[in-house]
């Protein structure tokens, strides 16, 4: 019904033609009450200032295709026209969030990425053991080694304890 499409411009906003367009379309449909109709336009104008083109057609489509949350099948009301265009937008205004907010954690992760630096841990320690799988350093780490010393994983060597400087 509602699919997010990606290459869509969502933010161009409505105009006077576009409201009117849609005003003829929902036309079609059965009118609660007959008024003024330069007042019944203006009133419209008013509540979908701000919305966007794409959401006002999305909406019109919905309430002709009865797929709206609207319980009746009359045109309706300005203010029930702008909650259906607000409830078209509210999927994609929360996709659009979301896509910000993932761009900015990979730019703080890269951020954070570039200010930490890489220390080396075995810098000024000694080697005691080489070849060491890590099945074979916790079963005897406890007993062979001395307390502190350090099992690296990429080269599969133990150093024994920092030295004190």
């Amino acid at each position: 019904m509602n699919q997010i499409a990606p290459n869509q411009t969502y933010s161009m906003l409505v105009t006077e033609e576009d409201i009117s367009k849609a005003m003829y379309i929902l036309s079609a449909l059965p009118s609660r009450v007959q008024s003024d109709r330069k007042l019944f336009k203006e009133v419209y104008f008013r509540a979908l200032h701000g919305v966007s083109r794409h959401s006002l057609e999305m909406a019109v489509q919905n309430i002709i295709q009865g797929h709206s949350d609207l319980q009746h099948g009359f045109m309706p009301s300005p203010p029930e026209l702008r909650r259906e265009c607000e409830r078209v937008m509210k999927p994609i205004l929360d996709n659009m969030a979301y896509v910000r907010e993932v761009e900015k954690a990979r730019a703080e992760a890269i951020a954070y990425s570039k200010s930490r630096t890489k220390t080396d841990h075995t810098k000024g320690r000694e080697i005691l053991a080489v070849g060491i799988d890590h099945g074979t350093w916790v079963a005897r780490a406890k007993h062979d080694y001395p307390p502190g010393s350090l099992w690296a994983a990429k080269t599969a060597t133990v150093y024994g304890p920092a030295r004190a400087a």
